[in-house]
């Protein structure tokens, strides 16, 4: 009998290897990430085409009529609308973006303004177009900044709109 044909048990074999050599640590999942799912977010429109929109409106309950027709006039040049999107109002819930994706599932996200997670995003530069493994993310000024009707604005509203184009596209 040579030693490759030796028959040990499961008792001597977790008896052998008590103390691993190699200690593998598997990727978290969003679902692990999410350990228990809050109450589910509050958000205007379908999100039909995954496409998330993030403001901050503390006396609002999802945003003001100006800021809402911005957004549709943005989302009609881009062939959307408010069915394909879910504007997510955070000044009124908090959300981490683990549970943001686990219950979205975001394939884009627009960050409008300072906002609990766009430090969990890993851009730093407003209306610059950026993509991760799962999804593509941009920051952008306030929406009341971009609103504005002056010279200055346009470049902002030109980069913002090449941005969403960009993410969409791709």
């Amino acid at each position: 009998m040579s030693i490759n044909d030796i028959d040990l048990s499961g008792e001597l074999l977790q008896a052998l290897y008590k103390d691993s050599l190699v200690i593998t640590i598997p990727e978290k999942s969003i679902a692990e990430e999410v350990k228990a799912p809050g109450p589910p977010l509050q958000y205007l429109g379908n999100n039909s085409k995954r496409f998330v929109i993030l403001v901050n409106y503390p006396e609002q309950l999802h945003l003001p009529d100006e800021a809402f027709t911005f957004l549709a006039n943005l989302l009609k040049a881009c062939q959307l609308n408010a069915a394909d999107v879910a504007i997510v109002n955070l000044a009124k819930q908090a959300i981490s973006l683990p549970e943001l994706r686990f219950q979205l599932e975001p394939s884009v996200i627009l960050s409008f303004g300072d906002n609990s997670l766009n430090a969990e995003l890993p851009a730093t530069t407003q209306l610059v177009a950026e993509k991760t493994n799962d999804f593509g993310y941009m920051l952008a000024p306030p929406i009341e900044t971009l609103n504005q009707v002056s010279d200055t604005v346009k470049p902002f509203k030109k980069k913002l709109w090449d941005g969403i184009l960009q993410l969409i596209q791709s």
